[in-house]
């Protein structure tokens, strides 16, 4: 016990040097994403077009925003968010940001917490102390809640999920369901969930509500169908620029044409559902076992995926750590480290390399802590990882990849007649992150190689470990484990 103390009070430690370390922020302000959900609920409320150029009349009044040149931030949310959004319109941008971030001090805290009781876990306090450790240097998940992202609340709402379901609230299920569609690109893992009948009806519902609501908001505006083509045109428009983290945009990256990127992506998308599929349909996963699969596997599978997306990998590697012994748990441990570390992040602040290195650092002790046996050499192995983040920021710290909107030029704006997904692509262009670099491309790689060595050690490590618990326990805890993941659970 003394040497998880020790352990986890040096990562603390080197968070919080870490977090001393940090440099000036890149530009814009704090919650940066929200400002097109803001600005999309004021837009709906006075009928403008929330998926349209005139989002920019509210966001340009926002106190952090540079209103002399565009830097127009488009909103691609589902339509049964905006009354959410205009809600939060209603106030002062103030203390409507103040109450946003709010919740995502609460979403990191139940994405955090949450992910350790899915474990089956007693939580006691180092177990908390290393979780909430692991999560404040996690970097998908950081870089989330410092932009406000919506991806930060699904995850969370996805991590709520399962545990609404062991508590048999077919509603609690459906309304945290509800909230992970906020966020669509990551809700679709809870069908990896959807075994049970109780999780069926809760499912259909968040599903119908979704769907209502979605028509309801954009009753005379094209419906449904117009949202979907929004979803397209701006997939389109970043599909191979630096800031998306997808096997398209890596391929893309390194030198591949557009039709070979795109083939490589779709052919990587279908293995990956198709061995999906044979998981969540045998019974020797526990329900919340396929879910972890679903959410390691996730990141390979999509066609538009930003930094902060990848928070949906939190929950696997805990259950892992929690569940892996010897060679598996070294192995899951390092591709949890190389998950946590904010690529992107280190191709635009060269200067944050120290920060990054501390973070990472502080991160894989705080995966150690997590072990469930005494503490062991081996467990720090995954210290290679920071390591490697040193190697990458000294390969990079030549060659920035810029970013937006901070490198787009003076007085820029963009010429009236383009759509929002066309007005979106003519400032990354002209911020520079439409460049293609083999550096930004390897860097991105790592996240994607991270998620798919995850996924490959939970395979066989949660179906191992299930097996071998149920093996060793007496016949009635073994029935009563049984019946708790029956399709009636």
């Amino acid at each position: 016990m003394s040497a998880r103390i020790a352990t986890l009070a040096f990562a603390v430690g080197l968070l919080l040097v870490g977090l001393l370390t940090r440099p000036v922020p890149i530009s814009g302000t704090a919650l940066l994403d929200f400002e097109a959900y803001y600005a999309a609920g004021a837009t709906w409320q006075y009928h403008g077009d929330p998926y349209g150029r005139d989002v920019w009349r509210t966001e340009r009044t926002i106190p952090t925003v540079d209103g002399t040149h565009d830097e127009f931030l488009p909103f691609v949310g589902p339509p049964f968010g905006l009354p959410l959004w205009a809600a939060l319109a209603r106030l002062d941008w103030h203390w409507a940001s103040t109450l946003w971030g709010g919740a995502m001090a609460v979403a990191f805290g139940v994405i955090a917490l949450g992910s350790l009781r899915i474990a089956n876990e007693r939580i006691d306090a180092i177990d908390a102390g290393a979780v909430l450790a692991m999560a404040a240097g996690f970097g998908p998940l950081t870089s989330g809640v410092a932009l406000g992202q919506a991806a930060v609340v699904s995850c969370a709402a996805i991590v709520l999920t399962p545990l609404a379901l062991r508590r048999r609230s077919a509603f609690g299920a459906a309304a945290t369901a509800l909230v992970a569609a906020l966020q669509p690109n990551l809700a679709i893992v809870l069908a990896a969930r959807a075994g049970s009948r109780r999780a069926a009806i809760a499912f259909a519902l968040a599903l119908a509500l979704a769907l209502g609501g979605s028509a309801l908001a954009l009753a005379g505006s094209g419906g449904l169908g117009r949202y979907l083509e929004v979803l397209r045109a701006h997939a389109a428009s970043e599909r191979f620029i630096a800031i998306q983290t997808t096997s398209a945009a890596v391929a893309r990256g390194f030198g591949a044409s557009p039709e070979t990127a795109g083939l490589c992506a779709l052919g990587i998308a279908l293995v990956t559902f198709a061995v999906l599929a044979v998981q969540c349909a045998s019974r020797r996963y526990a329900p919340d076992d396929r879910l972890a699969l679903a959410c390691a596997a996730l990141p390979l599978t999509l066609p538009f995926a930003h930094e902060h997306d990848f928070t949906i990998a939190f929950l696997p590697i805990v259950l892992l750590l929690r569940r892996a012994r010897g060679t598996a748990w070294v192995v899951g441990a390092i591709a949890g480290a190389a998950i946590a570390v904010d690529w992107l992040g280190l191709a635009q602040r060269p200067g944050g390399v120290l920060e990054t290195v501390l973070l990472t650092t502080g991160v894989t002790m705080a995966l150690a802590c997590l072990a469930r046996e005494p503490l062991r050499p081996f467990h720090f192995v995954p210290l290679l990882v920071p390591a490697a983040v040193a190697v990458a920021g000294a390969f990079v710290f030549a060659h920035p990849l810029p970013t937006w909107p901070g490198s787009l030029p003076a007085n820029f704006h963009v010429p009236p007649g383009l759509d929002a997904a066309q007005a979106w692509r003519a400032e990354q262009l002209a911020s520079g992150v439409g460049g293609l670099d083999a550096r930004w491309a390897l860097l991105r790689a790592l996240s994607l190689g991270g998620c798919a060595l995850l996924w490959c050690v939970a395979s066989t490590a949660l179906l191992s470990s299930r097996t071998q618990a149920t093996r060793s326990e007496p016949a009635s805890t073994a029935l009563r484990r049984q019946q708790a993941t029956s399709p009636s659970a």
